[in-house]
């Protein structure tokens, strides 16, 4: 009743003004007793507290607020009139992308992961384009995005939800991710090339090949034992004892193969490589599939290694992406990179652009079957032991073999398989009298020299490499791969692994190269945002344009030389 009756006396400009509500009311005579009364706020007031009258608390009245000053009076509405499509800019991203990309081949792609029983799903379309969305803006995770997708306007007219519609749930990218496998999203990824190429986007001629480390979902506190990991993996007792034959057959002692002596005929092992000794003992027990590795100045960590081939055209297109262990040579993936990009194009590019981790004979020679111009930089041949350049040593062709600075000749051959090299040595002691012994040969033993088997193909290697257009070309590499995994790192979360597992690491890398080649795809797309019939419909204008252009001129007339008169035009 109080309440009441302190409306009932209020001047009030304003329902939505609850201060100006406070300052001209009127007190009634409880109040004037110093009574203590509880003002009710009327319903459209911002403020919903009770507060004491008898308090100090000075309200400001009308007379202090400016008389042009604006308030805003928030209201709910029964009835909206809303257009999402008119809430869309014309220049968005998304309406761009939905313009230039139809997506409908998607569910082609993924028809054979359905049953023909059982409720519908959600559209696969949309399951790749929320996927995509998080690639495109940065966004890691996948409840993230679907929050996203729910607030963001502009992602539900991507996605054709309406205001009222809920969006998936989080968990359904999980299920899809593992119901498609990653078949399905390398299948995805070569559509998104071929899109780029029919566009002009590719050009094909020169390509580049570089690579590089991504964090791994697991922390280095994650290593344990590889051999007690192993053990934890077996199921049933007959499992382990299984495994036990296998590692030590059992061999009679007569038909053992005999010992091997020892001395130097005996075949030397070559000592591992540390960070194989490293991976070969230990292993994450998060992510089984991560290695540990290094870079030159920067910590170890536990790492996947991502290889990509980028397009050497304006557009920079990403045309193959492989994810292979961290501590992998790079040669290794030369050969399987070519191929993807051979499969993707139909064709095979006429260059191919790599820095000195990709250089090896295996990778040259697969590139000349392929027709294929390696431009690989190469290392600088260092004698690790010491001694003087092979250069000072002279091949003579005819006999197949060197002769040393002081005469002697280095004859003794000795076939290095592996390698694919020839070493080639003095007769044994001979090295011992010479007076260049200690610039020469420092060590003990006798010089040696290899040669490699293929050395007309390595020396015209080199002959290719000091050319002009190779140095340009090697130089414009740095620029273009390395840009290329700056963008992927900073702007699509491409720095560290999203999920755990090789095979789920290369999904990530599938889709992140997919969404930065759909982002170069766009903004080389005609910028009238209706669809491809606006296009058509602007060549059919052009075309009758220029029909017009036609009848203006009028009929013409060849003269001899070869002049084009105009002899006659129509009259308006």
């Amino acid at each position: 009743m109080i309440g009441q009756r302190l409306a009932d006396r209020c001047s009030v400009r304003s329902l939505d003004d609850s201060v100006g509500v406070l300052g001209s009311c009127a007190r009634p005579r409880s109040c004037l007793l110093g009574e203590p009364q509880v003002l009710m706020m009327l319903p459209n007031s911002v403020f919903s507290a009770t507060i004491d009258l008898t308090s100090s608390i000075q309200l400001t009245s009308h007379s202090e607020v400016a008389p042009m000053m604006g308030s805003k009076a928030v209201e709910p509405k029964l009835y909206i009139s809303f257009s999402l499509d008119d809430a869309v800019p014309r220049s968005h991203l998304v309406r761009r992308l939905a313009a230039a990309v139809d997506f409908g081949f998607i569910r082609s792609l993924v028809k054979g992961s359905y049953s023909h029983t059982g409720q519908p799903s959600v559209d696969p379309v949309v399951l790749f384009k929320l996927s995509l969305l998080g690639y495109l803006y940065g966004i890691r995770s996948e409840r993230r995005v679907c929050e996203e997708a729910g607030l963001n306007l502009a992602w539900r007219w991507f996605l054709g939800y309406e205001l009222d519609e809920p969006v998936p749930d989080h968990s359904v990218l999980s299920k899809a991710r593992q119901r498609f496998g990653r078949a399905v999203y390398e299948r995805f990824f070569t559509r998104i090339v071929q899109l780029c190429e029919a566009r002009g986007l590719v050009e094909g001629d020169v390509v580049f090949l570089d690579s590089t480390l991504s964090k791994a979902n697991a922390s280095p506190k994650s290593l344990r034992s590889r051999a007690l990991v192993e053990q934890r993996t077996l199921t049933r007792p007959k499992e382990f004892v299984a495994q036990l034959w296998e590692a030590n057959p059992e061999v009679d002692r007569e038909d053992a193969a005999p010992r091997p002596r020892q001395g130097p005929g005996r075949p030397r092992k070559d000592k591992p490589e540390r960070r194989a000794v490293v991976n070969g003992l230990l292993v994450s027990s998060t992510d089984p599939d991560a290695e540990v590795a290094t870079k030159l100045g920067q910590p170890r960590l536990l790492a996947h290694k991502t290889h990509m081939v980028v397009d050497g055209g304006k557009a920079q297109i990403i045309t193959a992406v492989e994810v292979r262990p961290a501590t992998e040579g790079d040669a290794h993936a030369a050969v399987p990179m070519l191929t993807k990009h051979r499969l993707k194009l139909g064709r095979s590019p006429r260059e191919m652009v790599a820095d000195a981790g990709y250089a090896s004979d295996a990778t040259w020679h697969a590139c000349l079957e392929l027709g294929v111009q390696p431009t690989i930089a190469m290392r600088p041949v260092l004698n690790r032991s010491g001694g003087l350049n092979p250069d000072r040593f002279t091949y003579v062709p005819e006999r197949d073999l060197y002769i040393c600075p002081e005469g002697k000749e280095l004859g003794h051959k000795t076939l290095a398989f592996e390698k694919r090299r020839v070493v080639y040595r003095p007769k044994r002691g001979t090295c011992q009298d010479c007076p260049l012994k200690a610039q020469c040969a420092p060590g003990r033993g006798d010089r040696s020299i290899t040669r490699r088997w293929e050395i007309e193909q390595y020396e015209a290697m080199k002959r290719h490499l000091h050319k002009r257009r190779s140095q340009q070309l090697l130089r414009r590499r740095k620029a273009v791969s390395e840009l290329v995994f700056a963008h992927a790192k900073e702007q699509h979360g491409f720095g560290k692994a999203q999920f755990r597992g090789r095979a789920k690491m290369q999904i990530q890398a599938l889709l992140t190269a997919s969404a930065m080649n759909l982002k170069q795809l766009v903004r080389r797309y005609p910028e009238a945002q209706a669809g491809r019939a606006l296009v058509v419909s602007q060549s059919r204008i052009l075309g009758s344009y220029r029909s017009l252009a036609r009848l203006w001129r009028g009929p013409t007339r060849t003269r001899p030389r070869g002049r084009v008169r105009r002899i006659g035009s129509p009259s308006l």
